[in-house]
């Protein structure tokens, strides 16, 4: 998958390898999938009818491993763009392709960076697209979640549209933080129903959505 990134970065084209289309999509997901097969992963995905077919969400996730990232595509249903940090950005390859095929850097360091980059999520957001994010910002040493950052709800909130939150389990056993390489597993990815912007309390009904997934 990174070496047909590559060929499109190399050829100064917009890459055909991108979750922000429905054709892009299908290839990163069949890419995605193989690579999981190949390196003994199985992948259960639970309640994707969940997700509405039309209108923009933003998608949440507990960030658990970097093999999340090879995960979501396979388990969420409609294309989307991702926002992504100065970690991801200085990844070879990646870095380059996700800011050539419209998903959204944030320096969370610079906010006089990130809030413009969170209100062009939002406008696209509220146009109909999927954003996802994760409310957390990185990885947990243990598993356990960690505290809700607010740039996952000040962007939910600007576009307006509901929240739909997406449970990885066991994917930290298939590689840990710290740890090099990948063990076979077994991965699970639920979806909740979506969640309305204007829920009382809305950061805590996320953590709570969180961890009753967790706990099954």
């Amino acid at each position: 998958m990174l070496a047909g990134m590559a060929v499109d970065l190399a050829r100064n084209r917009v890459p055909s390898h991108t979750t922000t289309t429905p054709e892009g999509l299908a290839i990163v997901q069949e890419r995605c999938a193989a690579l999981l097969d190949r390196v003994g992963i199985t992948l259960d995905v639970l309640h994707a009818d969940r997700v509405p077919a039309r209108g923009g969400l933003v998608f949440m996730w507990n960030q658990t491993s970097h093999l999340d990232h090879v995960l979501l595509p396979v388990a969420i249903p409609r294309p989307f763009h991702t926002t992504y940090n100065n970690e991801v950005r200085r990844f070879p390859i990646y870095g380059r392709y996700l800011a050539a095929s419209d998903h959204f850097w944030l320096d969370r360091n610079d906010e006089a960076q990130w809030r413009p980059q969170l209100a062009r999520a939002a406008d696209r957001i509220r146009d109909g697209a999927c954003v996802l994010v994760s409310p957390e910002g990185t990885r947990s040493a243990d598993g356990r979640l960690l505290p809700m950052k607010r740039g996952a709800f000040i962007l939910a909130r600007a576009a307006e549209r509901p929240i739909v939150c997406i449970t990885l389990r066991g994917a930290r056993d298939c590689m840990p933080r710290g740890k090099l390489g990948i063990r076979p597993g077994h991965v699970t990815a639920e979806l909740s129903h979506p969640i309305p912007i204007d829920t009382p309390e809305l950061e805590a009904e996320v953590v709570r959505t969180f961890e009753v997934a967790l706990a099954h």
